[in-house]
């Protein structure tokens, strides 16, 4: 039997093993918070690179300061509660480590809130799939990250002004969750749900943003191939309702139409849709999709009494009108211009008619692209549940 020393500094040895889960620590001080990246090609002069990446680090000093103060940030030599710094590599993992090389503190992804990456970029060779393939294996990174597709140079709009946000990437996530004010834009974009999209081969769809001179808009949305795995194009803000309306994922907003050149405003609460398919002989298919819109009355017109049932209807008849108008908008820009189905109808096909779906899979919107020849009707249905106070619009 061992000496009761001996086993005692074997125990001792042993208990060492266990207080080295803290080597590789990294003082929080450290750290260089990175919340946006913004993703572009390189300029001409540096055209040997693929990516040109510009991350927005935080500044904490300036967050804490910009709270005192009334502005969209303070603290720090330059004011602001952030910064921006780009260069360039050929992939991402290259990106950041070159970026290691130009701060003090080295980038830390565990906060970032979102990724923008320019039209140009993604209508490019390079592969979409790819270019996320580091954000989603990396480990500090969380699924919900949000995905933009900016029109225009992506660095561009990390710089914009901030209005009441302290950083821009704060404002841009802001604007992207009023979906539910707004129905010409899609909801938010986020990485976890596009990796199933690229996963599964499937046409889709990602937010928008643009620059404009009051700042930047996120109406509309961009289209991606499940074959290419690049943008095809972009839907306008009415496509994209209409476009919401077909995929079922209106949560709100305003369906303005027109009486004698009058608009009125519906006021959106709840959207149900519907779609049944018909097989009209081999590979011919046609599709139906029922649209169900209730909602209040949030703007009516001159002489037009909506307590009365007539008027009423012709003001609902106007908005049924308006809202098959902008789906059959986005149906001809996916069936005819890009031949891509972000509707959905594949999936549709997938989950409920198999049998019919396997044979065509491969020719859906690819290949013989099927998709570009099916029929689809769209019937809509409006309901104005409440009408408000106000009897009767007067003339201003």
């Amino acid at each position: 039997m061992l000496p009761k020393s001996i086993v005692i500094s074997i125990y001792l040895s042993l208990l060492l093993f266990l207080t080295t889960g803290c080597w590789d620590r990294v003082e929080i001080d450290q750290r260089g918070f990175v919340v946006g990246i913004a993703i572009d090609q390189p300029e001409a002069a540096d055209a040997k690179h693929n990516y040109l990446g510009t991350f927005q680090f935080v500044v904490p000093g300036g967050l804490k300061q910009s709270t005192r103060g009334s502005g969209g940030g303070g603290g720090g030599a330059s004011g602001k509660a952030y910064f921006n710094l780009s260069t360039t590599e050929n992939s991402m993992p290259a990106l950041s480590g070159r970026m290691s090389s130009k701060t003090s503190r080295s980038p830390y992804f565990e906060h970032l809130k979102m990724i923008l990456i320019s039209d140009k970029l993604a209508k490019s060779k390079s592969n979409f799939a790819d270019l996320l393939d580091y954000y989603l294996r990396n480990s500090e990174m969380r699924r919900g990250v949000q995905i933009l597709i900016t029109e225009g140079k992506a660095a561009d709009v990390l710089n914009i002004q901030a209005n009441n946000e302290t950083m821009p990437i704060d404002y841009i996530t802001s604007i992207a969750k009023n979906n539910r004010k707004t129905n010409f834009m899609i909801p938010q974009s986020r990485i976890g749900d596009v990796h199933e999209n690229l996963v599964k081969h499937e046409s889709f769809a990602i937010q928008k943003v643009k620059i404009e001179d009051q700042g930047i808009s996120l109406s509309g949305c961009a289209i991606f191939a499940g074959d290419t795995k690049r943008m095809v194009g972009f839907l306008s803000g009415a496509e994209t309702q209409g476009l919401n309306f077909i995929t079922n994922q209106m949560k709100g907003g305003i369906v303005e139409s027109k009486i004698d050149e009058n608009t009125v405003d519906f006021l959106l609460e709840r959207s149900e849709r519907k779609i049944t398919m018909q097989l009209l002989g081999p590979n011919r298919f046609k599709f139906v999709i029922q649209i169900l819109a209730e909602g209040n009355l949030d703007k009516s017109i001159a002489n037009i009494d909506p307590s009365k049932e007539q008027a009423l209807k012709r003001i609902e008849k106007s908005i049924t009108e308006m809202i098959e108008k902008n789906a059959y908008k986005a149906i001809k820009k996916l069936q005819q211009t890009y031949k891509k189905d972000a509707l959905g109808l594949g999936p549709y096909l997938y989950q409920n008619h198999y049998k019919l779906w396997k044979p065509v899979e491969n020719n859906w919107d690819s290949g013989d692209n099927l998709f570009s020849q099916v029929i689809i009707e769209v019937h809509a249905e409006s309901i104005i549940r409440r009408i408000g106070n106000i009897n009767e619009t007067k003339k201003e």
